[in-house]
């Protein structure tokens, strides 16, 4: 169990490939990506490692005294449908942008909201944040 999770923080922390970590642990590459899939389930599974929605600012169990919010854009391949809407003048590549609300004494990821990389920073703010209402 421990060499378990010791393969899977090793694929995290440094992103290695498959064959590398196989190579370090003397087994086969698809021992490691069924570990690193079986972990990844049981932490899904278990709930402790869930993100919650844009309602989670509604009602949460302390409010925040302050939080920082940024806007990100990440690059995608053109979509063979609708490329209009993904087209980011900004970036002059297709994207998606991608909100972040974290809680500056925690560091808690509060809320995450996803949108197309068209819309403009603010205008996601007010459409999908809860903080406009």
């Amino acid at each position: 169990m421990e060499d378990q999770a010791l393969v899977c923080l090793t694929y995290w922390r440094e992103y290695r490939t498959y064959f590398h970590i196989a190579s370090d642990w003397e087994v086969s590459e698809a021992t490691i990506c069924c570990t690193v899939h079986w972990v990844e389930n049981v932490l899904v599974n278990c709930g402790r490692f869930r993100l919650g929605g844009k309602k989670s600012l509604l009602t949460p169990l302390k409010k925040p005294k302050t939080v920082a919010m940024d806007v990100t854009e990440s690059p995608i391949e053109r979509p063979k449908y609708g490329q209009k809407r993904f087209f980011s003048g900004k970036q002059k590549r297709h994207t998606l942008k991608s909100q972040f609300v974290i809680d500056l004494e925690t560091l808690q990821i509060i809320c995450v909201v996803n949108d197309s990389g068209r819309k403009h920073d603010f205008k996601l703010f007010i459409h999908k944040s809860s903080f406009s209402s």
